[in-house]
Protein backbone atom coordinates (compact mmCIF):
# COMPACT_ATOMS: atom_id res chain seq x y z
CA UNK A 1 0.00 0.00 0.00
CA UNK A 2 2.68 2.50 1.20
CA UNK A 3 4.77 1.64 -1.95
CA UNK A 4 1.90 1.97 -4.52
CA UNK A 5 1.39 5.65 -2.29
CA UNK A 6 4.81 6.66 -3.04
CA UNK A 7 4.67 5.72 -6.62
CA UNK A 8 1.48 8.06 -6.87
CA UNK A 9 3.38 10.56 -5.27
CA UNK A 10 6.40 10.68 -7.43
CA UNK A 11 4.28 10.13 -10.46
CA UNK A 12 2.02 13.36 -8.90
CA UNK A 13 5.81 15.46 -8.06
CA UNK A 14 6.99 14.90 -11.61
CA UNK A 15 4.18 15.86 -13.74
CA UNK A 16 3.10 18.78 -11.14
CA UNK A 17 6.21 20.56 -11.73
CA UNK A 18 5.82 20.46 -15.81
CA UNK A 19 2.19 21.37 -15.02
CA UNK A 20 3.60 24.21 -12.87
CA UNK A 21 6.38 25.66 -15.39
CA UNK A 22 3.52 25.71 -18.23
CA UNK A 23 1.32 28.27 -15.87
CA UNK A 24 4.64 29.73 -14.92
CA UNK A 25 5.85 30.47 -18.66
CA UNK A 26 2.11 31.94 -19.54
CA UNK A 27 3.04 34.40 -17.58
CA UNK A 28 6.38 35.35 -19.06
CA UNK A 29 4.39 35.20 -22.47
CA UNK A 30 1.73 37.61 -21.63
CA UNK A 31 4.43 40.03 -20.26
CA UNK A 32 6.11 40.03 -24.09
CA UNK A 33 3.02 40.32 -25.20
CA UNK A 34 3.04 36.63 -26.69
CA UNK A 35 -1.22 36.57 -26.31
CA UNK A 36 -1.12 33.06 -28.18
CA UNK A 37 1.67 30.98 -26.54
CA UNK A 38 0.10 32.08 -23.12
CA UNK A 39 -3.27 30.97 -24.22
CA UNK A 40 -2.08 27.35 -25.43
CA UNK A 41 0.38 27.29 -22.31
CA UNK A 42 -2.40 27.89 -20.02
CA UNK A 43 -4.61 25.04 -21.74
CA UNK A 44 -1.44 22.96 -21.50
CA UNK A 45 -1.69 23.57 -17.74
CA UNK A 46 -5.55 22.96 -17.04
CA UNK A 47 -4.86 19.98 -19.28
CA UNK A 48 -2.20 18.37 -17.59
CA UNK A 49 -4.03 19.09 -14.22
CA UNK A 50 -7.22 17.75 -14.84
CA UNK A 51 -6.16 14.19 -17.03
CA UNK A 52 -2.96 13.79 -14.95
CA UNK A 53 -3.11 15.13 -11.46
CA UNK A 54 -6.76 14.99 -10.88
CA UNK A 55 -7.07 11.24 -11.42
CA UNK A 56 -4.11 10.66 -9.09
CA UNK A 57 -5.26 13.06 -6.27
CA UNK A 58 -8.76 11.19 -6.79
CA UNK A 59 -6.41 8.06 -5.81
CA UNK A 60 -4.90 8.94 -3.51
CA UNK A 61 -7.04 12.28 -1.46
CA UNK A 62 -3.88 12.85 0.83
CA UNK A 63 -1.82 14.13 -2.12
CA UNK A 64 -4.29 17.12 -2.77
CA UNK A 65 -1.87 19.61 -0.91
CA UNK A 66 1.87 20.39 -1.64
CA UNK A 67 3.00 20.02 -5.20
CA UNK A 68 -0.92 19.51 -6.45
CA UNK A 69 -2.18 22.73 -4.48
CA UNK A 70 1.06 24.78 -5.87
CA UNK A 71 0.33 23.69 -9.70
CA UNK A 72 -3.12 25.46 -9.18
CA UNK A 73 -2.16 28.38 -7.36
CA UNK A 74 0.16 29.26 -10.24
CA UNK A 75 -2.51 28.02 -12.45
CA UNK A 76 -5.03 31.18 -10.96
CA UNK A 77 -2.03 33.70 -10.90
CA UNK A 78 -1.55 32.96 -14.50
CA UNK A 79 -5.51 32.77 -15.17
CA UNK A 80 -6.22 35.64 -13.35
CA UNK A 81 -3.24 37.58 -15.16
CA UNK A 82 -4.78 36.55 -18.25
CA UNK A 83 -8.26 37.86 -17.86
CA UNK A 84 -6.78 41.19 -16.02
CA UNK A 85 -5.20 41.80 -19.16
CA UNK A 86 -7.42 40.69 -22.10
CA UNK A 87 -10.64 40.30 -20.55
CA UNK A 88 -12.66 36.87 -21.17
CA UNK A 89 -12.10 36.37 -24.45
CA UNK A 90 -9.94 33.91 -25.80
CA UNK A 91 -7.93 35.99 -28.22
CA UNK A 92 -5.10 33.84 -29.66
CA UNK A 93 -3.92 36.81 -32.47
CA UNK A 94 -0.94 37.51 -30.26
CA UNK A 95 -2.26 40.93 -30.28
CA UNK A 96 -1.63 43.10 -27.41
CA UNK A 97 -3.83 46.06 -26.26
CA UNK A 98 -1.22 47.85 -23.36
CA UNK A 99 -4.30 49.06 -21.69
CA UNK A 100 -5.42 46.37 -19.60
CA UNK A 101 -9.35 45.22 -19.23
CA UNK A 102 -9.00 45.49 -15.20
CA UNK A 103 -11.06 42.80 -15.15
CA UNK A 104 -10.67 39.97 -12.01
CA UNK A 105 -11.95 36.84 -11.86
CA UNK A 106 -14.17 35.68 -9.00
CA UNK A 107 -13.50 32.17 -7.52
CA UNK A 108 -16.30 30.89 -8.91
CA UNK A 109 -15.28 31.77 -12.71
CA UNK A 110 -11.78 29.03 -12.30
CA UNK A 111 -12.98 25.98 -13.81
CA UNK A 112 -10.39 23.52 -11.77
CA UNK A 113 -11.31 22.19 -8.45
CA UNK A 114 -9.42 24.83 -6.23
CA UNK A 115 -9.95 25.81 -2.33
CA UNK A 116 -10.35 28.84 -1.48
CA UNK A 117 -6.82 29.73 -0.01
CA UNK A 118 -5.37 29.06 -3.15
CA UNK A 119 -7.45 31.49 -5.21
CA UNK A 120 -6.51 34.39 -2.57
CA UNK A 121 -3.04 33.27 -3.03
CA UNK A 122 -3.07 33.59 -6.61
CA UNK A 123 -4.77 36.48 -6.43
CA UNK A 124 -2.02 38.11 -4.04
CA UNK A 125 0.61 36.55 -6.96
CA UNK A 126 -0.97 38.85 -9.27
CA UNK A 127 -0.23 41.71 -7.85
CA UNK A 128 3.25 41.16 -8.15
CA UNK A 129 2.32 40.88 -12.09
CA UNK A 130 0.27 44.09 -12.21
CA UNK A 131 3.12 45.22 -10.37
CA UNK A 132 5.84 44.09 -12.61
CA UNK A 133 2.99 45.24 -15.63
CA UNK A 134 2.80 48.87 -14.30
CA UNK A 135 6.87 49.39 -14.55
CA UNK A 136 6.65 48.47 -17.99
CA UNK A 137 4.03 50.54 -18.82
CA UNK A 138 5.69 53.53 -16.57
CA UNK A 139 8.37 54.31 -18.76
CA UNK A 140 6.50 54.67 -21.46
CA UNK A 141 4.14 57.00 -19.61
CA UNK A 142 1.48 55.50 -20.07
CA UNK A 143 -0.30 56.99 -16.71
CA UNK A 144 -3.73 55.47 -17.35
CA UNK A 145 -2.67 51.64 -17.16
CA UNK A 146 -0.50 52.82 -14.53
CA UNK A 147 -3.32 54.05 -12.82
CA UNK A 148 -5.34 50.79 -13.95
CA UNK A 149 -2.93 48.34 -11.60
CA UNK A 150 -2.64 50.92 -8.56
CA UNK A 151 -6.73 50.62 -8.30
CA UNK A 152 -6.42 47.18 -8.89
CA UNK A 153 -3.83 46.08 -6.37
CA UNK A 154 -5.16 48.26 -3.57
CA UNK A 155 -8.92 46.76 -4.64
CA UNK A 156 -7.13 43.46 -3.87
CA UNK A 157 -5.11 44.28 -0.40
CA UNK A 158 -8.63 45.64 1.00
CA UNK A 159 -10.28 42.63 -0.25
CA UNK A 160 -8.01 40.27 1.58
CA UNK A 161 -7.59 42.26 4.56
CA UNK A 162 -11.67 42.59 4.87
CA UNK A 163 -11.75 38.52 4.91
CA UNK A 164 -10.32 38.87 8.74
CA UNK A 165 -7.69 36.38 9.83
CA UNK A 166 -5.14 34.62 6.89
CA UNK A 167 -3.42 31.49 6.49
CA UNK A 168 0.82 32.31 7.44
CA UNK A 169 0.79 31.46 3.48
CA UNK A 170 -1.34 34.15 2.97
CA UNK A 171 -0.46 36.25 4.91
CA UNK A 172 3.37 36.56 4.41
CA UNK A 173 2.23 37.83 1.00
CA UNK A 174 0.58 40.78 2.23
CA UNK A 175 3.68 42.77 3.06
CA UNK A 176 4.99 42.44 -0.58
CA UNK A 177 1.24 43.45 -1.85
CA UNK A 178 1.48 46.77 0.14
CA UNK A 179 5.46 47.35 -1.16
CA UNK A 180 4.03 46.87 -4.75
CA UNK A 181 1.26 49.08 -4.28
CA UNK A 182 3.37 51.56 -2.87
CA UNK A 183 5.74 51.40 -5.80
CA UNK A 184 2.83 52.20 -8.51
CA UNK A 185 2.09 55.32 -5.90
CA UNK A 186 5.31 56.21 -6.85
CA UNK A 187 5.20 55.60 -10.62
CA UNK A 188 2.16 57.68 -10.54
CA UNK A 189 3.39 60.91 -8.44
CA UNK A 190 6.74 60.59 -10.54
CA UNK A 191 4.71 61.09 -13.73
CA UNK A 192 2.83 64.11 -12.12
CA UNK A 193 6.12 65.57 -11.35
CA UNK A 194 7.26 64.80 -15.21
CA UNK A 195 4.38 66.82 -16.66
CA UNK A 196 3.99 69.74 -14.52
CA UNK A 197 7.98 70.05 -15.30
CA UNK A 198 6.93 70.11 -18.85
CA UNK A 199 4.29 72.28 -18.71
CA UNK A 200 6.37 74.52 -16.97
CA UNK A 201 9.35 74.13 -19.39
CA UNK A 202 6.77 75.24 -21.91
CA UNK A 203 5.51 77.67 -19.95
CA UNK A 204 8.40 79.31 -19.64
CA UNK A 205 9.44 78.49 -22.98
CA UNK A 206 5.98 80.70 -24.57
CA UNK A 207 6.89 83.55 -22.37
CA UNK A 208 10.62 83.71 -23.24
CA UNK A 209 11.53 82.76 -19.89
CA UNK A 210 14.81 80.40 -21.34
CA UNK A 211 15.88 83.75 -23.47
CA UNK A 212 19.39 83.42 -23.49
CA UNK A 213 20.35 86.93 -22.25
CA UNK A 214 19.01 86.23 -18.85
Amino acid sequence: RMDHRDKLRENLIKTARDAQKAAKNSIFAMHRGNTKSAVKLLIDCENCVRNDLLPIVKEEPTLRGGSFSNVLEEYVEGKLFYCWLHGNDNDESGDSNNKPAGKILTFDEITLPITVDEYIGGLCDLTGEIGRFAVARGTVRDKESVKICLETSKNIYMAIRMAGKLPSNINKKMNPLKNSIEKMERILYEQSLMEMAGRKFESSMEEGGFDAED
